[in-house]
């Protein structure tokens, strides 16, 4: 009953602004990468792995025109149909941001992903690219890979990108404390109480950073790797 009113909260909140407070999980990842948002994304952008459209909203407030494309039709807005590791259907230089954002574990071949990002970016052109690390099995069978930001960043570098930053996202206490978060928004989902997600996740949010910084448990537990990178041609 939990996971189906999980997913039913999901379903819900997903492309508002409440989603990103249902969960720890969602709390951190929209804390971590919504600064990176407002400083690299401009101009043409392509959501890669677009899914339900989560970060449309907030990509839209910076950049002059939205692009969303994924594998399957996930949502009704959904632009274009692809798989980004077997070529994209954009010509050379078509865009001045790519977005992909926990996408690339569902490629059998992400290496190959990373050069059609370059391909399709404008010289100087940004990708913003969130890989797991520590993440629980998901959309199996359909899971592939983990990244080290070392492997990340090597994939990246490869395909001939600059590394500007690297965001580590995620830690230990963040890992743990996710749990219960979920585990409480899915009560007060089913109770009719919503108001007192937020507040709690924000609590949560708090307290996990605060221990993964005390033990140092950020980096070497990290759930994610948010990578910025620049075509350096």
């Amino acid at each position: 009953m939990l996971a189906q009113l999980w997913r039913r909260l999901n379903q819900e909140t997903i492309g508002t602004e409440r989603y990103w407070w249902i969960s720890l999980k969602n709390a951190a990842f929209y804390r971590d990468m919504t600064p990176l948002i407002s400083k690299c994304a401009r101009g043409r952008l392509l959501d890669v792995g677009a899914g339900r459209l989560a970060w449309r909203e907030i990509l839209s407030r910076y950049v002059d025109h939205y692009t969303s494309g994924d594998v399957v039709v996930g949502h009704r807005d959904l632009d274009v149909v692809f798989d980004c590791a077997r070529g994209l259907p954009f010509a050379d230089e078509s865009f001045d941001t790519v977005f992909c954002c926990a996408v690339l574990e569902h490629s059998l071949e992400p290496w190959e992903a990373f050069s059609e990002f370059r391909r399709i970016l404008v010289p100087h052109g940004i990708a913003i690219v969130a890989v797991p690390f520590m993440e629980n099995l998901h959309d199996e069978p359909y899971d592939y890979y983990r990244f080290t930001k070392y492997g990340a960043a090597h994939l990246a570098k490869r395909a001939g990108f600059e590394v500007e930053e690297i965001v580590v996202n995620g830690g230990l206490f963040h890992l743990v404390l996710n749990v219960p978060s979920m585990v409480f928004s899915s009560v007060c989902e089913l109770l009719g109480f919503h108001r007192p997600i937020t507040p709690a996740s924000r609590l949560g949010l708090a307290l996990a950073s605060g221990l993964d910084r005390l033990f140092r448990l950020k980096e070497p537990f990290a759930s994610n790797y948010i990578m910025v990178l620049r075509n350096s041609h």
